[in-house]
């Protein structure tokens, strides 16, 4: 069932995204700020892990391994600096490439999947955007 109207359904989210489009920036934006709270807590497990390595190994105290450790990741961060400017160019080249390549392969899809349908399936199509977005201003006001 959801199969044979699964246009409807994606034409409903969509519509619904773009009309509530504060709670969709708001879901988007909680799960960046997830995403950057998890790398910030990996990043400060693996500077730990280095701290107590180097104040272990040397016998260094506290304030020492700190500095060793400071040094070590900013000659991490240099190495992955220089990689990245190494690879980013092509891998800009790469993506700006599968992109238009992507972009005109759905544009396409898209165009024979609207001529391939018929006028009251399309009627269909439009009614339902309209009412999620009749429903959705009647569910705010």
């Amino acid at each position: 069932m959801i199969k044979e109207y699964r246009d409807f359904i994606i034409v409903g989210f969509v519509t619904l995204s773009v009309v509530m489009y504060d709670v969709t920036l708001d879901l988007l934006l909680t799960l960046l700020h997830i995403i950057f709270e998890v790398l910030h807590m990996d990043f400060e497990w693996f500077e730990l892990g280095i701290e107590h390595a180097v104040q272990h190994i040397f016998h260094t105290s506290h304030h020492g391994s700190q500095i060793v450790t400071f040094y070590i990741l900013l000659l991490i961060g240099c190495g992955i600096g220089f990689w990245l400017w190494r690879t980013l160019p092509s891998l800009y080249k790469q993506c700006i490439h599968s992109l238009r390549q992507s972009c005109l392969e759905l544009s396409s899809k898209l165009k024979c999947y609207w001529l391939s349908i018929t006028l009251s399936r399309k009627i269909r199509l439009w009614f339902t955007g309209f009412s999620v977005v009749y429903m959705t201003y009647l569910f705010l006001m």
